[in-house]
């Protein structure tokens, strides 16, 4: 497994019973994301790619920050949106994925991996307290973006305390769907086992293109372990998230695990369209403190993040979904 490098690996299939392929993956200069179109003919695939191409303006920018991720979503949002006009329905598609704050490491394009040292070099950020003095410091090398935007999912794993691999039982979904199925679970209306029974697992109640607009979750974690990136095909069709931790612990290459996890979706059943991004980050050693990622609140970023929010990035222990 690598110990101070950064890898990734992407996989894509239709399914079994799809004609088209919906989904799109990306994984280039420290940008990892996957989208699940939707729309008639082929407005669901025009969507994703719509998405894609705003998505990858970030590829440019030596270092990214919310307001960079907030305004190529919202591009893609109006450009989507402008598609599902022009179709004459509704097209619009998921995103969820990391985006490291430092991007700026060679990458091998256009093979949908890396393999690079990613030894730019990242001044600290320092937080100060309303008198000005200085509270905090930040080293963004190694600080992430998740981003999420519908069912689509990203999770992390932790690298067993030796090294020799990955620890399936740190297994944490980072994301959360925004469904009408998750919404009635978080809100307590509904017992897991009963929304499930009740209310279908693809009705979301956001996504690029959404006529009612787009209010994007954003996380920051540590940029270190494995996190792994899918659309719904596979997190629908396996049964359930220890299986997906399994198989990808199974593997030390990332492009092997994210091959085997696309594989268990079509041995599933492989009823949609599923894509897959293991991306690994280097594992620090000896670890500063424990894997942590917090939800952003409005208007919060790393140069003004609130204390409330500063502790619990530093003190939440990965859990369960």
């Amino acid at each position: 497994m690598n110990i101070g490098h950064l890898t990734a690996g992407l996989a894509t299939d239709v399914g079994l019973k799809r004609r088209n392929n919906q989904d799109l993956g990306y994984a280039d200069h420290g940008v990892y994301v996957v989208c699940d179109g939707m729309g008639g003919g082929m407005g669901g695939e025009r969507a994703s790619a719509r998405a894609i191409e705003h998505l990858e303006a970030l590829v440019a920018l030596p270092v990214r920050n919310r307001a960079d991720i907030e305004t190529v979503l919202t591009d893609a949002q109006t450009d989507v949106l402008a598609l599902g006009q022009e179709l004459g329905g509704v097209a619009g598609t998921t995103v969820t994925g990391l985006i490291l704050v430092h991007g700026d490491a060679p990458d091998r394009s256009g093979t949908g991996t890396e393999d690079s040292s990613e030894t730019s070099g990242a001044a600290d950020v320092t937080e100060t307290a309303e008198d000005g003095t200085p509270r905090v410091q930040f080293n963004t090398e190694n600080l992430a973006y998740v981003v999420n935007i519908g069912d689509s999912r990203t999770y992390h794993m932790e690298a067993l305390p030796d090294g020799s691999g990955w620890d399936a039982s740190t297994l944490t979904r980072i994301t959360r769907d925004h469904s009408q199925r998750q919404e009635a679970i978080d809100t307590g209306e509904l017992l897991p086992e009963v929304a499930e029974t009740l209310i279908p697992r693809n009705v979301i109640t956001q996504c690029i293109g959404d006529p009612d607009g787009i209010k994007p979750d954003l996380f920051l974690t540590d940029a270190t372990g494995r996190f792994i990136i899918c659309s719904d095909g596979l997190h629908a069709e396996v049964s359930g998230d220890d299986e997906i931790a399994s198989t990808a612990a199974r593997y030390d290459d990332p492009q092997q695990a994210a091959d085997a996890l696309k594989q268990a979706a079509l041995e599933a059943g492989g009823h949609d369209n599923v894509t897959v991004i293991v991306a690994d980050m280097p594992v620090l050693a000896p670890a500063r403190h424990p894997w942590s990622v917090t939800k952003l609140g409005d208007e919060e970023d790393i140069g003004n993040i609130a204390d409330e929010t500063l502790q619990t990035l530093r003190t939440i222990a990965p859990r369960r979904p």
